[in-house]
């Protein structure tokens, strides 16, 4: 015969579970939101629409997370203030309907924050990487009888979008280049968007600064 005791924790376990499975909803929530609104501006700024890339949920969760240990260190106190609206919800049960109702507007006031937080990390990382301080890594490859370099901005199967493409090696006259650089060289550096069966000799060389845990 089981005892009164077992039977009373199976509810309270199951009920333990379903609150994990809300929160962990809520939080997915938020990280996706985060994690879409750094990735679309980010490319933004390298003239990407994220909807070419086809960014799936999963990348977009991880790097709502992982923003929040580079430009997006903001992100950190909106998602604490989700921890603690959940919090406050779970630990006074008996919380007034007014009380529910000011949680309740706290949390859908956090999502544009979440937005506008997200969007000006994204931003602010993509201004990096086009400037000195990049951390994306350098293509060198060749294509016809010329040679390259840029900085590799995303890899999608046989497609590359690379940045700053110039020539490893100033070409003579009349070389037969497959990507003809000769007058663009605008204020803005372009984006180039190359097929991987179009390159040879492919190397990618990470920035040189020291990886740490």
């Amino acid at each position: 015969m089981a005892s009164p005791n077992a039977s009373a924790t199976k509810p309270q376990n199951e009920a333990l579970w379903a609150k994990f499975g809300h929160w962990m909803a809520l939080y997915a929530a938020y990280l996706f939101l985060a994690g879409w609104a750094y990735l679309m501006y980010y490319f933004r700024v390298f003239g990407i629409d994220a909807s070419w890339l086809g960014v799936s949920f999963n990348d977009a969760v991880a790097d709502g997370f992982s923003v929040l240990f580079g430009p997006g260190v903001y992100l950190s106190l909106i998602y604490l203030a989700v921890f603690l609206a959940t919090l406050v919800v779970d630990l006074w049960t008996k919380l007034k309907r007014w009380g529910q109702t000011i949680v309740a507007i706290l949390l859908v006031i956090l999502f544009p924050m979440t937005f506008y937080a997200a969007r000006r990390a994204g931003i602010r990382q993509a201004n990096i990487d086009r400037g000195d301080l990049t951390s994306l890594p350098t293509i060198v490859f060749t294509a016809g009888e010329c040679a390259y370099r840029g900085k590799l901005v995303y890899i999608q199967s046989e497609a590359l979008y690379l940045y700053d493409l110039t020539y490893s090696v100033q070409p003579a006259k009349n070389t037969s280049c497959r990507f003809d650089l000769a007058g663009t060289t605008p204020p803005v550096p372009m984006l180039w968007i190359v097929r991987l069966a179009d390159l040879k000799d492919v190397t990618v060389v990470h920035y040189q600064k020291e990886a740490k845990p």
